[in-house]
């Protein structure tokens, strides 16, 4: 009786860490935001981009998620707009790489820019966050 016991409380135990196992696997296998460039000098009314650096162990990566919020004013004033941007052509297949994200602002002030990847199972990596001055 008691080696049936042990026997059936092994299983359960496997049982439980068989998705937590999985789990692990899989966040390691989404892809990591590894760095982002900012230019300089972002001004008003001008085109700028970003430069995200990236990996992907699956070279998975499909799009890329850029909300921006305004940071400038009173809280209920502030603006927050979010978009996809389709990169297939420039990443899906690598494993490591730079995307260039274009940016363009209408006013000027302090805005945060949120940046995601996204993988062709619609899965997310986790946010890279930069705060950005656009100047008038």
């Amino acid at each position: 009786m008691r080696a049936g016991g042990r026997v059936v409380a092994l299983v359960i135990g496997l049982a439980a860490a068989l998705p937590a196992a999985a789990q692990d696997r899989a966040g390691a296998d989404l892809p990591v935001i590894v760095d982002v460039a900012v230019p300089p000098r972002v001004r008003s009314g001008e085109p700028a981009a970003l430069r995200l650096a990236y990996r992907a162990p699956l070279a998975n990566v499909v799009a890329v998620v850029e909300a921006i919020e305004d940071l400038d004013g009173p809280t209920l004033t502030r603006a927050t707009r979010q978009r996809e941007i389709g990169v297939v052509a420039r990443a899906y297949g690598y494993e490591a790489g730079e995307l260039v994200v274009p940016l363009a602002f209408a006013t000027p002030g302090w805005k945060r820019v949120t940046l995601t990847l996204v993988t062709d199972q619609r899965e997310q990596s986790d946010a890279a966050v930069v705060e950005v001055e656009v100047l008038p």
